[in-house]
């Protein structure tokens, strides 16, 4: 596969040439689409709602003028006492069921809250099946192939779960090797961490290398997995265990050389992470000084910065521009990153292609290895 992988870097630009240009407005949207869905999730925000019941306000025990009575009424204390026992106890009732209804919401919000991003993460990852598919075919289509593709994004939404536990729960254990303090989060007091000190700082210790272990092994499977399997799951038209048995066979006695395609990778995705970056700056700049302009024109429109703060107009107009210019940064730097994710994209399929062309998810306009520019299917 070191081969491969190298052979692969300059077949990534063919293919991203191939790919993306004659440029076309209507498949360069779609495609940015894609671009933008496949890197990005969406996040929900939760919070918590309080109420209280109040008594009576206003007329105390002795106005009972409202009732038409002119004297005043005299309780005995005893009742007095007990009707002050009867309202602490409702008071604290009501204290409870508010505490029970406020944590029910907020376990409801923080569950729906992670449904909705585990929904949005499916959908990212069927819609990078979609890109694989349009490599497959050069044709750009968005929903149909989404809805065909989406079962096999379930599968991969799985894989990705397993892995975040897998990775997740060895990170625990290694930041508890290293302050064993963080037991308390779980219920153990400072006594009794300094009475298990002894036997807690070499348990963990071992747990924290096999933790590291298990963290690093299923960094790797969960890259092969969204990689090279998910776009030979297009390619077959297979799920994830299907796929994964298909890549297995292909990769058998060559996993040396899958840690020098991962090598590779990294300095492909640093180096053009870079250009990104520095485009993304420059853009970014270049809109921040437009947007500055466009405030200060509004501060003299407004009558000064004062207004422009502590007005109602004030205030629209500065959301105006704060929205206007994370569009325009979005919109001026989508170009860029296309341009890099189709790279990179490339250089993966292309790199299967290289181990076994039925695997990969490439169409052969793409994989052509001459220079001639394809004719179209």
């Amino acid at each position: 596969m070191s081969r491969h992988a190298v052979e692969a870097v300059d077949r990534a630009v063919r293919v991203t040439r191939r790919f993306l240009f004659p440029f076309e407005a209507v498949r360069w949207t779609k495609l940015g689409f894609l671009a933008l869905v496949m890197v990005s999730g969406g996040a929900g925000a939760s919070g918590a709602t309080t109420s209280s019941l109040g008594g009576p306000a206003g007329g105390g025990a002795g106005d009972w003028s409202d009732a038409g009575v002119t004297e005043p009424v005299s309780v005995p204390a005893g009742v007095e006492r007990a009707a002050n026992a009867g309202v602490e106890r409702l008071a604290g009732f009501d204290t409870a069921l508010l505490a029970g209804l406020d944590a029910a919401l907020l376990t409801g919000l923080a569950l729906g809250v992670l449904l909705a991003g585990m929904a949005l993460f499916a959908c990212s990852i069927a819609f990078r099946l979609v890109f694989y598919e349009a490599l497959s075919t050069t044709e750009v289509a968005l929903w149909r192939p989404f809805r065909d593709r989406f079962r096999q994004a379930l599968g991969l939404l799985g894989v990705a779960v397993l892995s975040a536990v897998a990775v997740g729960l060895p990170a625990v254990a290694v930041a508890i090797a290293i302050d064993p303090d963080l037991l308390r989060f779980l219920g153990v007091s400072a006594g009794g961490l300094a009475a298990r000190s002894s036997v807690i700082g070499p348990a963990f210790g071992v747990l924290a290398v096999i933790g590291a272990t298990v963290a690093v092994v299923g960094t790797v499977v969960s890259r092969i997995t969204f990689e090279f399997v998910a776009p030979a799951m297009v390619a077959r038209d297979v799920g994830v265990i299907d796929g994964w048995r298909a890549v297995w066979a292909s990769f058998r006695g060559s996993w040396a050389d899958v840690v020098f395609y991962f090598a590779v990778h990294l300095v492909l995705a640093a180096g053009v992470g870079i250009v990104q970056a520095v485009a993304a700056a420059f853009v970014a700049g270049v809109v921040g000084v437009s947007a500055l302009v466009a405030l200060l024109l509004a501060a003299v429109a407004l009558g000064g910065v004062g207004a422009l703060i502590g007005t109602t107009a004030g205030a629209i107009a500065l959301a105006a521009v704060l929205v206007c210019a994370v569009v325009a940064v979005v919109v001026l730097t989508l170009p860029a990153t296309l341009v890099v994710r189709t790279y990179l994209t490339a250089f993966e399929v292309s790199t299967l292609a290289g181990i076994d062309p039925t695997l990969a998810p490439l169409a052969p306009t793409l994989a052509a290895s001459d220079d001639r520019e394809p004719t179209g299917e």
